[in-house]
């Protein structure tokens, strides 16, 4: 505290000493003096209020298109989110808010992941550390199920940009995209694709996609399997006769009825009209023993079809006739369905309601 005390004395007796020796000005020099000096200060206080009213102006500017920044990502149709670098999500758009929580509060400030369906988090715990590594790159689309709104399941595309500003933390920016309509699209066309639209049972591009599995299987296994083709004896005139719409319920009754009875791992599928097909797999080692498991199948399936059926009062009943190739370990797939079909032919010449397996001699 001296030593500031001495330094601060030192100062004013130079200030003193230097003044003894300037002559003072007389009065005319210093009005002069004075006036000059006004008249810089006056253009000094100028420059700075010019210089305040450009800051003034360029702040109001930083306003507006902060304002407009938020307004055009708050207001924004899609929804819009940015992590923190440890998965966090530290700001959310009104879309995103209602896409995924309702309330602000339930999402800002919470991992991403909890939204994440649990099926998906591997996937997207992968993606999301690799962006990381690539700060400013526009990364693939990434498509996962969410968890929002009381743990609704719904599809999303993600369009993610990791950003690293110098000075500032590193952010990832999501911009999601709900494609639950498109996917739930996308699985009605597959369905027409490989089911019938009546009956929901494969269709036969489905069913030739199976029966090349089943022949596979058997070659490595060693068991027979079969190919059971049934055809309902009488339904054109059933169908004439009650109307369509008796006719529809029948083969959605029927389709049900073979569904239901059928081993896991087995497939029945509807092919056309009133025809069905089925593939019974790993009979057995011998072919006489499949044949054997075949024919008990092919009983118990005339029983169950034949049993009566009565929607909306209208008392329905058929039978069916049924033709069985036997496939094994040698087989050729592209013949199988077709020589199915000859049994059948087979089994109606011998007064429907019959069982008949392909013989290549007859």
């Amino acid at each position: 505290m001296l030593k500031r005390s001495n330094h601060k004395a030192k100062a004013r007796n130079a200030i003193a000493s230097r003044a003894q020796r300037v002559p003072l000005p007389n009065n005319a020099q210093l009005r002069q003096h004075d006036r000059s000096l006004l008249s810089e200060l006056q253009v000094h206080q100028i420059e700075l209020e010019m210089q305040n009213e450009m800051l003034r102006k360029v702040q109001a500017e930083l306003e507006d298109t902060r304002d407009r920044y938020a307004d055009l990502f708050d207001f924004a149709p899609v929804p819009y989110l940015t992590l923190s670098d440890d998965g966090q999500i530290s700001d959310a758009n009104l879309a995103a808010t209602a896409l995924l929580a309702g309330d602000r509060a339930a999402i800002v400030g919470h991992g991403f992941a909890g939204f994440i369906d649990p099926d998906d988090l591997a996937r997207w715990t992968r993606y999301m550390r690799a962006g990381w590594q690539v700060p400013g790159v526009h990364l693939p689309a990434f498509e996962l199920w969410l968890r929002a709104n009381g743990n609704t399941l719904l599809s999303a595309e993600l369009h993610c940009m990791v950003t690293a500003r110098s000075g500032a933390s590193s952010s990832m920016r999501i911009a999601l995209f709900d494609t639950t309509e498109r996917r739930a699209a996308a699985a009605e066309m597959e369905q027409f694709a490989y089911l019938d639209s009546l009956t929901q049972l494969p269709n036969r591009r489905l069913f030739q996609d199976r029966l090349e599995q089943a022949v596979t299987a058997s070659k490595r296994s060693g068991r027979y399997g079969a190919v059971l083709f049934l055809d309902l004896d009488g339904f054109k005139l059933l169908n004439d006769t009650h109307g369509h719409d008796a006719g529809d319920h029948l083969l959605i009754e029927i389709a049900h009825r073979l569904r239901t009875n059928l081993r896991e791992g087995d497939t029945v599928a509807r092919i056309g009209g009133d025809e069905f097909v089925m593939i019974l797999e790993r009979l057995d080692m011998s072919e006489a023993g499949a044949a054997q498991f075949a024919q008990e199948v092919g009983e118990k399936l005339k029983r169950i079809i034949a049993h009566r059926f009565d929607p909306e009062g209208i008392e329905l009943q058929c039978t069916v006739s049924i033709g069985i190739r036997l496939f094994g370990p040698a087989a050729q797939v592209d013949d199988l369905l077709k020589q199915a079909d000859q049994a059948l032919y087979q089994a109606k010449r011998a007064g429907r309601n019959q069982i008949s397996f392909f013989n290549a001699t007859e």
